[in-house]
């Protein structure tokens, strides 16, 4: 019984190590602004390389903010476990552009902050702890 215990444990360690960029644990001490205003039932997630997956689970509605492009997007595939951990599809998931035209302007992202338009013309905002 150890023994499949210390197998499981360093099976689920390599599937973290190798997942590292798509696996996005939930950050309970994130908060969402929109317009100034704080949404409370907005749940944040982050990943090993600070990308955000914001979750506004009233209004069924997901962004997705990458480092490697800094646009804002709908993520495509995104499967999520227990509102605590999401996986997406790739290491640079793949996200649908918020508005009709594409011309969606580069998130503002630094290491405590995160800022966008959400494509209906509202500025959002996650202060990260």
């Amino acid at each position: 019984m150890k023994k499949l215990f210390v197998l499981l444990v360093l099976l689920f360690v390599a599937f973290v190590a190798f997942n590292r960029q798509r696996l996005f644990l939930r950050n309970p001490l994130a908060t969402v602004y929109r317009n100034s205003a704080p949404v409370r039932e907005a749940r944040v997630y982050i990943n090993y390389s600070n990308d955000i997956l914001v979750e506004e689970p009233t209004q069924d509605r997901r962004w997705i903010v990458q480092h490697w492009n800094r646009t804002p997007g709908i993520p495509t595939a995104v499967t999520c476990w227990y509102n605590m951990a999401c996986r997406t599809d790739a290491d640079q998931a793949s996200a649908a552009p918020l508005d009709s035209v594409g011309s969606q302007p580069a998130a503002q992202m630094s290491d405590r902050e995160v800022s966008f338009n959400d494509g209906s013309g509202s500025g959002i905002r996650v202060t990260l702890r």
